[in-house]
């Protein structure tokens, strides 16, 4: 889900970094389904994704 909506807005893992203050490399493993994600990085996400948070739950 999270692969699907940061290409939807055309950002690169770096610029959603840049953007919710989470590091590169744990994106990269949320995507790749090696790290949770947590309530909180799941707000931080919906809000620079534009998308409800409990997507990524």
């Amino acid at each position: 889900m999270l692969v699907g909506a940061r290409g939807k807005e055309g950002l690169t893992q770096k610029q959603l970094s840049v953007l919710t203050g989470i590091p590169q490399r744990h994106i990269s493993e949320m995507e790749n389904g090696k790290r949770p994600i947590g309530k909180e990085t799941a707000r931080k996400l919906g809000k620079a994704l534009r998308a409800g948070y409990k997507v990524f739950l």
